[in-house]
């Protein structure tokens, strides 16, 4: 190889194409114990995985993994309508079929040209420690790319040997999350079938067990590894209720009237048709379907005390109430209800601290919540009393359904009486 893609001190250079921290955090330490002189780059382009949310789970956990290894990170572009054309036709494959192929040609031809851009003289794959994935697919793709652009392809077969063991272990040790995919959408599909809902839809705000609350909790996880904060994700299990579309208008007149879905809402059949028909205080009853309309001040959301499945529910500013008595109103709601999983992050000692400064990691149905900087801004600040043992940081899950603290002092009984939860807004 020549001498100008070594570094400045004439040792090897290697890029790592990395797809997921489960895969890398064995493959990577056994790639520099077997090149110690070599000076390694973790590379994360992975534009296959989908949906976007998945994409940063992966990425966060990837780039974690690299710190804990003291590995220089890089992240690729989020090409995913490249990736998808390159894979046209082929959508129906199943794993390690043709589609794999193809993918391996995208993810190591883009880590190639990024090799030559750094200054490597030579590339390898976490994807080698994937027992999904063939390695005699891997070594064919590698080799052609090296021999064409000029490279060294490192192929190890690091799952040999109790590999896949030792990985194990590892990933258990460090707290690394381990995906349940493959990454891309049409594996998934074929792996899940119908269950694959929830890996698909992305939502707004940050519903409980969904993506989007977990992306924030392993946000705030690096963020105070990386302080050398102490860690601890605890998982618990709940029933979660996830809005796919609804509507509540006036229609002859044209009118879409603003309104938000109480979490918990019964799904409405159709489109329910109908009249106020009673008025109980501010809420509306409709002469069809059981439709609820709530009225209030300023529409925006709020925790629940207690979740239940209830009828189906609009929450509606008072400024629509005559327009609401005074037309047939036209509502449609679908809904998705299942099991599904939150977590809390605590952060620190919570049985030795004094005080447990908790805060929610989702948001209301009206998309009420902690900003990610502002969390952050949080556990810096906090950081020396957190060392000192004197605070704890609690990040609760499924906050706005009360199942975060209520977790939190089952598992940790007469913690109750120290938590000063901070609301919904630290602004």
């Amino acid at each position: 190889m020549g001498e100008e893609r070594k570094t400045s001190k004439g040792r090897k250079k290697i890029l790592a194409h990395i797809c997921c921290a489960v895969d890398a955090i064995y493959f990577l330490k056994r790639l520099r114990e077997d090149f110690p002189d070599a000076e390694i780059v973790g590379f994360f382009y992975d534009p296959n995985i989908h949906p976007y949310e998945e994409y940063m789970l992966r990425l966060k956990e990837s780039e974690r993994a690299c710190k804990m290894l003291g590995i220089e990170f890089v992240e690729g572009d989020y090409n995913v309508e490249g990736w998808l054309r390159r894979v046209r036709g082929y959508e129906n494959e199943p794993e390690k079929g043709a589609r794999c192929v193809l993918c391996f040609d995208d993810r190591l031809e883009e880590s190639v040209k990024k090799a030559k851009e750094l200054g490597c003289d030579a590339f390898t794959t976490t994807l080698l420690m994937s027992p999904k994935k063939s390695q005699e697919q891997l070594k064919k793709v590698g080799e052609r790319l090296a021999k064409q652009h000029g490279l060294e392809y490192i192929h190890r077969d690091y799952r040999k040997g109790g590999g896949v063991q030792e990985m194990n272990r590892l990933v258990r040790e460090k707290g690394i999350w381990r995906q349940d995919y493959c990454g891309c959408m049409f594996a998934l599909i074929q792996q899940k079938g119908e269950k694959a809902f929830l890996d698909l839809v992305g939502f707004p705000g940050r519903i409980p067990g969904t993506k989007e609350e977990h992306l924030f909790i392993r946000q705030l996880k690096v963020v105070a590894e990386l302080l050398d904060l102490p860690t601890r994700e605890e998982e618990f299990q709940l029933l979660g209720w996830f809005p796919l579309r609804g509507k509540l208008e006036i229609p002859r007149r044209g009118v879409v009237i603003p309104s938000l879905i109480k979490p918990f809402s019964a799904p409405i059949r159709g489109v329910a048709k109908g009249d106020v028909e009673r008025r109980v205080g501010d809420r509306l009853y409709l002469n069809k379907q059981n439709v609820v309309i709530e009225l209030v001040e300023e529409l925006k959301g709020y925790p629940l005390k207690a979740p239940t499945i209830s009828n189906p529910t609009f929450v509606v500013e008072k400024k629509y109430e005559n327009l609401l008595l005074e037309n047939r109103i036209a509502a449609t709601l679908e809904v998705r209800v299942e099991f599904t999983k939150s977590r809390n992050l605590i952060v620190g000692d919570i049985e030795k601290a004094q005080r447990v400064v908790a805060i929610p990691a989702d948001t209301t149905f009206g998309g009420e919540g902690i900003e990610l900087q502002e969390a952050e801004k949080l556990i810096k600040d906090l950081a020396g009393e957190i060392r000192e043992k004197k605070t704890a940081l609690a990040v609760l899950g499924a906050q706005s359904y009360n199942l975060g603290m209520e977790y939190l002092e089952e598992l940790h009984p007469g913690v109750g009486g120290k938590v000063e939860f901070l609301g919904w807004d630290l602004s």
